[in-house]
């Protein structure tokens, strides 16, 4: 085993990235890099530095034979691997300062930043993690614009409690809300609470369409019939303001639907 491959099997057991080992030892990614893929050597201080933050001794670096890995320095002790998973790539192409993929993943916190990610912790253009935040996230709590997790919030928010422009979930918090209990201008679900308009089983609102209850200006109780779309949309055009025009076409339909 080379020593580059011994760096990279030290390194990738701690779950370090290469900037981290870097900065624990005062030089670049680059350098990094370098000795892993055995394009360079460190310098003598530097394989002192490795050894003091690996643990291990600097003959299990510079030897070849392996047996001699992970020595404390008094006599006749030996520390065990770490068995802990991690797995870490990322790609050469890079658009900005960013690299087109990086997944990191492990059995541990680790973070993951690419036009595509995927890591414990995400950030990117599309990032899938515990915790996500970029343009399109999937995770456990997600930030973004287009957000799918448990606990999301975005510009379009899909959760068990979504926070959005656009939410869906059971518990709906946007402008325009969808779920089991749901808040905002426009809201539709089991419970609906609509500034403007609120269709549900449960719905109050300035137009108010509930099966079993409506509290509002304008209210409707179906007792589960169809209810009176031409009746709801002449209501919609007359009282919701015309700024909400985009929303308004989508609240007739979402009546139609219901």
């Amino acid at each position: 085993m080379t020593l580059g491959e011994k760096i990279f099997n030290l390194r990738t057991e701690k779950g370090f990235s290469q900037e981290t080992l870097g900065e624990k030892l005062g030089v670049s990614r680059q350098s990094v890099s370098k000795w892993e893929t055995d394009q360079s050597v460190p310098e003598l201080d530097k394989i002192v530095a490795i050894s003091e933050v690996f643990g291990v001794s600097t003959d299990y670096l510079l030897k070849e034979k392996e047996e001699a890995y992970w020595e404390k320095k008094e006599p006749r002790e030996v520390y065990h691997r770490d068995r802990r998973f991690h797995y870490e790539y990322k790609s050469k192409k890079m658009i900005g300062k960013l690299p087109l993929v990086h997944i990191n993943l492990g059995t541990g916190i680790y973070r993951a930043k690419g036009i595509i990610a995927v890591g414990t912790v995400a950030q990117g253009g599309f990032a899938v993690g515990l915790a996500a935040m970029g343009g399109f996230s999937i995770g456990i709590v997600s930030l973004g614009i287009l957000v799918l997790a448990n606990l999301a919030f975005g510009i379009i928010a899909l959760g068990s409690f979504a926070v959005g422009v656009i939410s869906i979930g059971a518990f709906a918090f946007g402008i325009f809300s969808m779920g089991a209990m749901t808040f905002g201008q426009f809201a539709f679900g089991a419970s609906a609470h609509g500034a403007q308009v609120a269709v549900g089983d449960v719905a109050s609102g300035k137009i108010a369409l509930g099966y079993s209850r409506a509290v509002g200006t304008y209210t409707e109780v179906s007792n589960r019939e169809p209810f009176d779309y031409e009746n709801a949309s002449r209501l919609i055009d007359a009282h919701v303001s015309s700024n909400w025009l985009f929303f308004k076409t989508w609240a007739k339909g979402m009546v139609k639907w219901f």
